[in-house]
């Protein structure tokens, strides 16, 4: 497709770009005529004005809308003036005025339109959607694995399980893991700021080991790899949240007794798939070795 660039009636010179997609692999790559390079994305040096009058401009607009409505809210949660819905969400578009205004004023209509052409450009390479939709989540799995990493997987599967299995075996070997696992964590269960202090210990220790047998199956399958060991942790422990996508799990119960009485449903749950996963991998995979 290739629309040529034109004079506008104000005199200003249409920006809308013409595109050539080049296949080359899997990369896509968008070109623009030469005179679009003012108003595109560019790596030619820009003008002093440009780099301070513009940049400074639309700063201070968008803080201005963004913060006058936020601290109406502000306000409103204080109780310093009446509360209204909305004022939160209204300063989240400070940003978006602040373009759409300061493009129209400087660039009128070629401007906008060229600026809708960005906003609403689909035809890219597909490696960017998978970039865009499943980085984020790949960004949180790997802090939380960076987390496990350093806390204990290190400790637990590349140090101890090894030596545990040279003496009693895969299963149990993961069986004492999980146990020694469980332990570790009884401080928690006294801290009533973590999630520990709804659980009774013995439904974390139950829990615990037929994890731990999961995890010496991958461990061994992968010739002991932590870092799969690590991922598996990262995405179990995330995976706690899906509960919430559940209306009656959605919203925490008032009391400290339903609070409870959640939490233990939950890793209740948890823990009898856990149980039939790991009976699973024992029968399929043999108690010495849990993988083949």
């Amino acid at each position: 497709m290739k629309v040529q660039a034109h004079a506008t009636n104000d005199g200003v010179r249409d920006p809308v770009p013409s595109f050539s997609w080049r296949t080359l692999g899997t990369a896509i790559r968008e070109t623009t005529d030469k005179g679009d390079k003012e108003m595109g994305t560019t790596t030619a040096t820009p003008s002093r004005a440009t780099t301070i009058a513009f940049p400074l401009r639309y700063f201070v607009l968008a803080f201005a809308f963004t913060w006058f409505f936020w601290g109406l809210a502000v306000l409103g949660a204080r109780g310093v003036i009446p509360t209204l819905p909305g004022f939160m969400v209204l300063g989240t578009f400070g940003p978006m005025v602040a373009a759409i205004v300061l493009t129209a004023q400087e660039s009128g209509r070629a401007g906008m339109r060229y600026l809708l052409v960005r906003v609403v450009c689909w035809r890219v390479s597909p490696v960017w959607y998978v970039v865009a939709l499943l980085g984020p989540i790949l960004l949180y799995l790997a802090a939380m694995a960076l987390n496990v990493a350093l806390g204990e997987e290190v400790g637990w599967r590349a140090y101890a399980l090894p030596a545990l299995q040279a003496r009693y075996g895969a299963l149990l070997a993961s069986v004492i893991l999980g146990v020694i696992w469980a332990l570790w964590h009884l401080p928690q269960f006294f801290n009533p700021d973590t999630i520990y202090s709804n659980l009774p210990f013995i439904l974390q220790l139950v829990l615990q080991v037929p994890f731990a047998i999961l995890i010496t199956w991958v461990y061994n399958s992968t010739r002991g790899s932590v870092l799969m060991v690590m991922l598996l942790h990262a995405v179990f422990n995330a995976g706690g949240q899906l509960w919430k996508t559940i209306p009656e799990y959605s919203v925490r119960p008032p009391s400290a007794a339903g609070a409870a009485a959640q939490t233990v449903h939950i890793n209740l749950m948890i823990t009898i798939v856990l149980w039939v996963a790991a009976v699973v991998i024992v029968l399929a995979y043999g108690s010495h070795n849990l993988s083949r």
